[in-house]
């Protein structure tokens, strides 16, 4: 049985290529977390929360920020340390960075509900005085800042290049996560500080909802496999790369191309595609292109390992680990499998034109170049519609964003969008929950009453859905929780989510709104028995067997 984190697996999206051609591929790195069989304890966690108390957080804002860091303080372990950040016009210390014992979690508790907002938001400051707190790395331990903000930086640096590499020269040993709060936060500069500081970049669409989502990038924390993850690619001669697709951390040296990748969390995957141009020898035969070299170390571990891949393919036949089976093979040289993950990568570069067009205000042409993308992939003879894929799934996130530009939306309506859709991408996916953080939102949510959707009109009238986890998301895709299939229903439409005993609903911020009782939901509200949530055309009654 293997021992490694990670899998590494290479691979082309031609079949085979002829001797003495030039021909042009897509070559297809996939990294991917866990390899089936190991269990490990969580390492000890050490967090620094680096909260924006900007004027813009008064109020309920930085009120359930305060309630958040209560209840956070009781997902982790004695063993973990816990330390917490203020930052407006400059960055200061709410409470240092201790054990997470009762004594100090008291004494977290205690300053955090001093906090007030007021002043600029001074970003730099925040992720400096948050990473400067964390002392020499231990043996076992994992070290992250979750840096919150409800705006853009307008105090000290302010520009992604300069708070990327901020965020980038705290690597290897501290990773940083952002919390975009609110309808007005940079989306852009968190995802990149997030990418640079490999970590994640989550959504806070509602104060109300701030529990949930911050326990949940803190349990994330917790379900991290492997971190200080790079990838070094070693081109053979007549293999050069075009260009990579997307805009994956690349850096030239002496070992070859060297590409940074996030910390990668259980079951999650972290594709590198490139267009490659292939000069292949005269002669027949097996022949090398390229290999690589994954280096990383498993979480809270200073051991560094590494895993390594090559590339053959046999020339003027097939590519090795993918023949033609038998006399009824398709002509096409394509290899389905490979080409559907270029297909994700280039459906996240079309989202990406698109939003650049939509910001704009562009939104035909950002709609078009949405369709495009669509067609050229349902053009594919072997794509299957909702067969539950990335591809798939991708293709569903398109058809979403294309209808969310047709129609024009406000100001408004399209920047609560775009922020709701800013962390779906299909190069780097991860599952919607893994153990750790499905623990930590199960602990926010407390004791749930047994409950159940049921349809009420259409097709699916009757079909119950019963409510068995803390967090269930209503869409139209088979990864959905509760699946309703219909087109007036979006990929994620809306979500029931636990806390504090009582189920609530809150819309996703999709291009089709959810409504309860009649009326247009806007923000979270908690859910009654006999309450009759719309989404789309469909109806669903919220119950809980036992009561009226």
């Amino acid at each position: 049985m293997s021992t490694h984190a990670l899998g590494l697996t290479l691979a082309l999206d031609e079949r085979g290529l002829h001797p003495a051609t030039r021909a042009r591929a897509h070559l297809v790195v996939e990294v991917t977390a866990v390899v089936p069989g190991i269990e490990r304890a969580r390492p000890p966690l050490s967090v620094v929360l680096s909260v924006d108390t900007s004027g813009s957080m008064a109020g309920p804002p930085i009120e359930h920020v305060i309630q958040s860091i209560d209840r956070i303080l009781t997902l982790l372990e004695p063993t973990d340390r816990i330390g917490v950040v203020g930052f407006s016009n400059n960055a200061y210390e709410v409470a240092p960075l201790a054990a997470a014992d009762a004594a100090n979690r008291r004494l977290v508790s205690t300053r955090a509900h001093r906090l007030c907002a007021d002043g600029g938001t001074n970003i730099e400051a925040g992720l400096t005085r948050a990473a400067g707190m964390m002392p020499p790395r231990g043996v076992h331990e994992r070290q992250v800042v979750l840096l919150l903000s409800d705006g853009a930086p307008n105090v000290g640096r302010a520009s992604a290049e300069d708070l990327t590499a901020l965020a980038r020269s705290f690597r290897p040993n501290v990773a940083v996560s952002t919390l975009g709060y609110g309808p007005n936060h940079h989306e852009d500069l968190l995802q990149a500080i997030s990418d640079a500081g490999a970590g994640r970049h989550h959504f806070i669409a509602d104060p109300k909802v701030c529990e949930m989502e911050l326990a949940q990038a803190l349990g994330a924390q917790g379900d991290v496999v492997a971190e200080d993850v790079e990838l070094t690619l070693l081109l053979e001669k007549g293999v050069e790369i075009a260009r990579f697709l997307g805009k994956p951390e690349v850096r030239f040296g002496a070992a070859g191309l060297k590409i940074g990748v996030p910390d990668l969390l259980e079951g999650s995957r972290f594709l590198v595609v490139a267009e490659v141009d292939v000069s292949t020898p005269r002669e027949g035969g097996s022949w090398g292109l390229l290999r690589a070299s994954l280096g990383y170390r498993r979480a809270g571990e200073r051991e560094r390992l590494s895993v390594d891949a090559g590339l053959t393919i046999d020339v003027g036949g097939a590519v090795v680990g993918h023949p033609y089976r038998g006399a009824g093979a398709p002509a096409s040289t394509v290899d389905p499998v490979v080409r559907a993950k270029v297909l994700c990568a280039r459906a996240d570069e079309a989202r990406a034109e698109a939003r650049a067009l939509a910001d704009r205000r562009q939104f035909e042409g950002a709609a078009a170049v949405l369709r495009r993308m669509i067609q050229a992939i349902q053009a594919e003879p072997w794509f299957v519609t909702n067969d539950g894929s990335p591809l798939a799934e991708a293709v569903e996130q398109l058809v979403d964003e294309a209808t969310a530009m047709e129609r024009r939306p406000s100001q408004e309506a399209y920047s609560v969008f775009r922020k709701a859709t800013m962390v779906n991408g299909f190069t780097h996916s991860a599952p919607s929950s893994t153990h750790c953080s499905e623990l930590a939102i199960s602990r926010v949510a407390g004791v749930l009453p047994r409950a159940e959707l049921v349809v009420l009109n259409g097709d699916l009238a009757g079909q119950r859905f019963p409510l068995v986890r803390a967090k269930a998301v209503i869409g139209r895709t088979p990864t959905a929780d509760v699946v309703i299939r219909d087109d007036k229903v979006s990929r994620q439409n809306a979500a029931i989510t636990g806390q504090d005993g009582r189920f609530s609903v809150m819309d996703l911020g999709s291009t089709n709104t959810s409504a309860l009782n009649g009326r247009i939901l806007s923000q979270p509200e908690v859910l009654s028995p006999g309450d009759v949530l719309r989404i789309g055309d469909v109806e669903l009654r919220y119950k809980e067997p036992g009561r009226s």
